[in-house]
């Protein structure tokens, strides 16, 4: 499995939570800004009950008082793809990258949704399109490593999971693939390799990974 859509502090699926969410705001919150904390409230549980339908319902009002909220679309994206609503979060994330077409971290998750779906050709052609912004996500690199290993392309995947290493050198998902891939070009000598799934499933902690703006879709 790959390293898709995760909810994280470092906006991997950007909760902006724990710095200010629990904390007072001074003067006046925004209608906006309202909807979109009693929405990650709902969403994750914290100081109300967990609720989906309550959580979507609210980023959208977040979206509606505020069209250019990428936060409130990602967390969107996130409950519709958690119930298989894959068309829907393939959405928010395409609104995302028109408002921004820099956005690594939405070319990966929609990658990774199209993935999902079956769409190899294209879940590959985003995680490209990933690699290529001014900040590239390394975990694009890293499910653009793992096709390459299922295709037999032992040198483009040695390329990629090497860069996906470069950005994030302790991700233990990233080591174990890169020592799959250096394991067999050694043993193989450039044979074809068959179908390999690297990768580790994600868990939603309440400590360093929390929705990776894009790392918790596997």
């Amino acid at each position: 499995m790959g390293i898709g859509i995760h909810i994280s502090a470092s906006r991997a699926l950007l909760f902006v939570l724990l710095a200010g969410l629990l904390t007072p705001n001074s003067g006046q919150t925004s209608a906006q800004e309202h909807a979109f904390t009693e929405a990650q409230r709902y969403h994750l549980g914290i100081e109300r009950p967990r609720d989906s339908k309550k959580a979507a319902d609210l980023y959208q009002q977040a979206i509606r008082e505020n069209p250019r909220n990428t936060d409130a679309r990602y967390n969107l994206a996130h409950l519709d793809f958690m119930q298989k609503r894959y068309d829907l979060a393939a959405k928010s994330y395409t609104e995302v990258i028109r408002m921004n077409p820099e956005d690594s971290d939405a070319y990966k998750n929609l990658g990774t949704i199209y993935e999902r779906q079956g769409k190899i050709k294209a879940a590959t052609k985003l995680y490209m399109k990933a690699t290529k912004t001014e900040r590239p996500v390394p975990a694009a690199y890293y499910n653009l490593g793992r096709f390459y290993l299922e295709q037999g392309s032992e040198e483009q995947a040695q390329i990629a999971i090497s860069k996906a290493i470069a950005l994030e050198p302790e991700n233990e998902a990233f080591i174990k693939l890169h020592s799959k891939v250096m394991g067999d070009i050694g043993r193989l000598s450039g044979t074809t390799i068959g179908y390999v799934i690297g990768g580790l499933v994600v868990t939603l902690t309440a400590g360093s990974v929390v929705l990776y703006k894009g790392n918790f879709l596997s």
